[in-house]
């Protein structure tokens, strides 16, 4: 099937608004962090793909065809190489409201501390679901915050260098008429002409993000 569509921003831009704006517009479902919690064999798959390195897209993205937020978002240039007719959507927010949504939420619901990880296992063991949970959570842990982010998140400046110098990358590596630079509360009308698609007769719902 392959990837047709890439979003390119990552947790709290936007990005549960833009999987619904994609799979509305009739681009097949996409791949999104919360897809993760139901859903082993995928989570396993990505486990898999970050510890040995194996670049099957494939298997990582068997049924979907576009993807946004962690963790397909890091890999936008493998997954161009490997579908170079994909659009990719850059979701943007305001640097400063970004940093503040994902420490209360991300940064605060991922267990880093082993005091905090052994409060969740009761749960774990009673839990097949939360299992999975636990499981995406570790690789947010490790991938993000300890890899994307050098485990310093909470140093903003530095947390905010990183945030931006990613953007900037997408910009240099995304050729100019594949890329749309795009935020959620810009509603249907950019996107729907960067997709080339008729505009829904229904409200663009912005979600929480």
């Amino acid at each position: 099937m392959g990837i047709k569509l890439i979003g390119a921003g990552g947790p709290r831009t936007g990005t549960a608004s833009l999987k619904t704006a994609f799979e509305i517009l009739g681009f097949g479902e996409c791949q999104h962090m919360e897809n993760l919690f139901n859903r082993p064999a995928l989570v396993d798959n990505w486990i898999e793909f970050f510890e040995t390195g194996k670049t099957d897209f494939e298997t990582l993205f068997e049924g979907f065809q576009s993807t946004t937020d962690f963790p397909g978002y890091l890999l936008y240039k493998e997954l161009l190489t490997q579908y170079p007719d994909a659009k990719v959507v850059l979701n943007l927010r305001n640097p400063e409201e970004w940093y503040e949504s994902f420490k209360r939420t991300v940064f605060r619901f991922v267990p880093q501390t082993e005091e905090q990880k052994l409060k969740l296992q009761p749960k774990i063991e009673a839990s097949e679901r939360f299992r999975n949970i636990a499981k995406t959570l570790g690789l947010v842990e490790v991938y993000l915050l300890k890899g994307h982010y050098h485990d310093n998140f909470l140093d903003k400046e530095k947390t905010l260098e990183i945030y931006r110098r990613f953007n900037d990358e997408v910009r240099a590596n995304v050729p100019a008429g594949q890329l749309l630079e795009y935020s959620v509360s810009q509603g249907w009308e950019p996107l729907c002409e960067f997709l080339e698609v008729p505009v829904p007769a229904l409200d663009f719902q912005i979600l929480k993000h």
